[in-house]
């Protein structure tokens, strides 16, 4: 045998062992996927009309039971919604109609009502974040309001006001907000 048919030889190897590679890495990707999920820590709270004070350091709840919640991971890999990149630093007012994941910077207003918004942990939204469904494991200064459920995930940092129907709090995340949602009866909330 030549070194012509070694090369190609070895070449088809290492062309084998990449693809090998690149299908462990996809398993182990998607089974990563779904500990996010099982992480989350749940925590409902509805208050009365008048907003209720709360400055807390870090808060643990008991373990979610519905899997409503949107992961930065399930966004990606379901290729929908806009996204916000890491590098980018946006002033101004951000009008959605589906689906927005922000690992970037938003100066001002991001509104999808009836969709779900994700800040990673890169994320840094100020003054007014508004969705249907909002997980946050990144920074939100301002007004967050979710229109069904909002989530903190362990990297939260949430300064402010937070208003929704639905508040679930991971261990770990920090807040330092007023919690409010009218025409509801209060509950009481287990914060460390």
């Amino acid at each position: 045998m030549g070194i012509q048919a070694w090369l190609i030889f070895l070449g088809i190897g290492a062309m084998t062992l990449i693809v090998w590679d690149g299908k462990r890495s996809k398993i182990k990707n998607a089974a990563s996927s779904t500990l996010p999920a099982q992480r989350i820590t749940s925590l409902t709270t509805s208050l009365p009309s008048e907003a209720a004070s709360a400055s807390v350091s870090h808060c643990a709840i008991e373990p979610l039971k519905s899997a409503q919640s949107y992961s930065v991971t399930n966004l990606e890999q379901n290729n929908q919604g806009s996204r916000i990149g890491a590098a980018t630093h946006i002033k101004g007012t951000i009008t959605a109609d589906e689906p927005i994941l922000i690992k970037g910077q938003v100066e001002g207003l991001v509104i999808a009502p009836n969709h779900p918004v994700i800040v990673s942990a890169t994320g840094y939204v100020t003054d007014y974040l508004e969705g249907g469904v909002v997980s946050i494991d990144g920074k939100v200064s301002g007004m967050l309001k979710a229109n069904i459920k909002a989530t903190l995930l362990s990297g939260a940092q949430v300064q402010g006001s937070v208003d929704a129907p639905s508040f679930e709090c991971m261990a770990g995340a920090i807040l330092s907000v007023n919690v409010s949602h009218e025409a509801i009866r209060q509950k009481e909330a287990l914060v460390s």
